[in-house]
């Protein structure tokens, strides 16, 4: 009889470890993007050899869900950048280890997602959406312009002016999504100061249109405190965008524009971008992108133009050959020449 009963139990508990696998999923994913070649932006020396990340960002990541009923779902991810030509974990020196993302939250078919923790900053998401190198730091003209500007308006090392304030991905927060309704998708953004000395909260908010249809647009809105004696004076950066795309099938058009006010220096930057991705085979579209950046009090202009093919080998890893030019008023020229290999996994 015990054999019997122990046999039972293990039998039930057997079926219902089984059943919580079933509501529950656990993946490991990520993508390594290499290439080489010549790499120099304008007033810059050249460099020769091997790049990471310059097409879409390296990164690893766990991620999961766990489904709570009701059409509820608990859901996390850990997402961590590195460096796939050296091996070394983070984008730089000094990054934070799961700095892509580090969340937890609750996701509800009725009222939407809340995610907490380290989340993407919804200026960037509108951004990488409607260009077409996408997220590429090191060939997207709208991505180096808003995130890697390095123009400075004091003559000295401040280099802050004309750059968007807050990184790709902000720490502390708390980011609402909300469920699709006629093509309308809301996402809510605040990150809290955690009393740090010279910091405020920062806020940011997108609105996305249609982006599974041939006509799809975005505006988005964020304000973010910048640098040290902040608090006491309230000085912030103030950014906003629009962003659209078309598709006509031979070709996706996108167009991009948005203005930059920094309060602490005083400055007033305006980006415009178009891009186009032209499928030319079934496997294959060149990309082209120009992208202007004006520092209104400076006159200083940063031009922009790229140009590249990109071929899918399979779904998940395509070869890429990309020149892109880059000009800012004072400065001599940047050319750059790369070759690369990118893998979802």
């Amino acid at each position: 009889m015990n054999t019997r009963i122990s046999a039972l139990a293990l039998f039930a508990l057997t079926a219902v470890a089984g059943a919580a696998q079933a509501q529950s999923s656990v993946k490991l994913y990520g993508l390594i993007n290499n290439d080489v070649g010549q790499y120099q932006l304008a007033g810059q020396a050249k460099t020769k050899g091997m790049g990471s990340g310059n097409m879409a960002t390296s990164f690893w990541g766990i991620g999961g869900t766990e489904d709570l009923g009701g059409g509820t779902k608990a859901i996390f991810a850990m997402e961590a950048f590195f460096l796939g030509d050296t091996g070394t974990a983070g984008r730089f020196s000094g990054d934070n280890f799961f700095a892509r993302s580090a969340y937890v939250g609750l996701s509800s078919d009725v009222a939407g997602t809340v995610k907490l923790g380290r989340n993407t900053n919804q200026t960037f998401l509108a951004l990488l959406l409607f260009n077409a190198f996408s997220d590429s730091f090191g060939y997207s003209p709208t991505i180096l312009h808003y995130f890697t500007d390095s123009r400075s308006v004091t003559g000295g090392t401040d280099q802050r002016a004309g750059r968007l304030q807050g990184d790709s991905g902000w720490s502390n927060s708390i980011l609402y999504t909300s469920p699709t309704v006629a093509g309308f998708t809301v996402n809510l953004q605040g990150a809290f100061s955690e009393g740090a000395a010279g910091n405020t909260p920062n806020y940011a908010a997108n609105i996305l249109y249609n982006l599974k249809g041939p006509f799809s647009a975005a505006v988005s809105y964020q304000t973010v405190g910048t640098g040290a004696g902040v608090a006491a004076n309230r000085q912030k950066e103030n950014t906003w965008t629009a962003n659209a795309a078309y598709d006509f099938g031979f070709a996706k058009l996108f167009a991009q524009y948005g203005k930059l006010k920094d309060k602490q220096y005083g400055t007033t930057t305006k980006n415009w971008s178009v891009s186009a991705a032209v499928p030319v085979t079934t496997a294959g579209k060149v990309l082209l992108a120009y992208g202007n950046s004006k520092i209104d009090e400076t006159a200083s202009t940063r031009k922009t133009t790229s140009v590249g093919y990109d071929h899918f080998l399979s779904k998940r890893t395509d070869i890429y050959a990309v020149y892109m030019n880059d000009k800012v008023t004072g400065l001599t020229n940047g050319n750059t020449f790369a070759v690369g290999v990118k893998h979802a996994f």
